[in-house]
């Protein structure tokens, strides 16, 4: 695993160098949390909901 390096400019950091599997596991986190934050504005902003028996009846499945 790399060791996470930090790269500055006038001695304040602007980037940082991470090994590539953290990258992948900060993304998904990221992407997860939108995916939640879209769910959460998607069931707030739906007044009526049906049971999941209840949609399979309905697209005949």
């Amino acid at each position: 695993m790399i060791k996470t390096q930090f790269v500055k400019e006038d001695n304040k950091p602007v980037a940082v160098i991470i090994d590539y599997k953290e990258y992948l596991r900060l993304k998904e986190i990221e992407e997860d949390k939108a995916d939640y934050y879209s769910a959460l504005h998607v069931k707030m902003k739906n007044k009526k909901w049906i049971s999941h028996e209840e949609l399979k009846k309905e697209l005949k499945f």
